[in-house]
């Protein structure tokens, strides 16, 4: 294993959320190391992009401030319902979560809660730290202007970190689009679910909140790997 490939701890994170929130483009861009170009758009962003098929994965190394290096092993998962059988499975041995919404659509936002975190919290096992390390993200910040704001369905920042702050989540505001906050939203969750694994704050008598750093190790990955193809696209 060379340098940049050895790790401390390996966790796994699950991207949940509606069809066409931008999960996969927020993991691109995080992978993308907040890359852009002259316009100031993520080089990893597409506008048009297939849907997850069942579920992808991806690999990336967040650096603790202790100098731990914690290897996330980040899962996408597909938003639609024929699907939900096979992402919810994954669930089960998640460390934690990010649950994204657009902030332009009240629906995605709604549903983040009342769908996708009651589904994440019923998939934990008592000894996992996933209850207590899960990010409600609003993306597409990109989008917000004067006349976004006033529609109906667009979700403001006071709304958000009160929903946050009522169920007990962390909150970030990102846009996978201009590369905002995306690397902050995912190594702050990584950081978050480390620390809580270490001091068993959710239980003390718990085992280890995930067990995969003691299989053969992953290689590093630069792009998620698909598990089928797709025809249909999405924003």
């Amino acid at each position: 294993m060379t340098m940049d490939q050895h790790y401390d701890e390996l966790y796994k994170v699950v991207l949940v959320g509606d069809p066409g929130v931008g999960k996969t483009n927020l993991l691109a861009t995080f992978l993308a190391s907040d890359s852009v170009n002259e316009n100031g758009v993520s080089r990893s962003f597409s506008a048009v992009r297939k849907p997850t098929i069942g579920v992808e994965f991806a690999t990336a190394i967040v650096r603790h401030p202790n100098g731990k290096r914690l290897k996330a092993q980040i899962w996408d998962t597909a938003g639609q319902e024929r699907y939900r059988a096979i992402t919810s499975s994954h669930y089960r041995r998640a460390a934690g979560a990010l649950i994204v919404f657009d902030v332009t659509s009240r629906e995605t936002f709604d549903n983040a809660h009342e769908h996708w975190l009651k589904e994440l919290k019923a998939a934990a096992g008592l000894s996992s730290t996933l209850t207590s390390c899960i990010m409600l993200v609003g993306n597409k910040v990109d989008l917000e202007s004067p006349q976004a704001m006033l529609d109906t369905n667009y979700v403001d920042p006071e709304q958000h970190e009160a929903a946050a702050t009522t169920l007990g989540l962390m909150h970030q505001r990102a846009s996978a689009k201009t590369c905002h906050n995306v690397r902050q939203a995912f190594e702050d969750l990584v950081i978050a679910i480390y620390d809580a694994d270490k001091s068993k704050a959710y239980r003390p008598d718990a085992p280890p909140a995930i067990q995969l750093n003691q299989q053969t190790p992953v290689s590093q990955q630069s792009t998620p790997k698909s598990r089928g193809a797709a025809s249909k696209t999405c924003c």
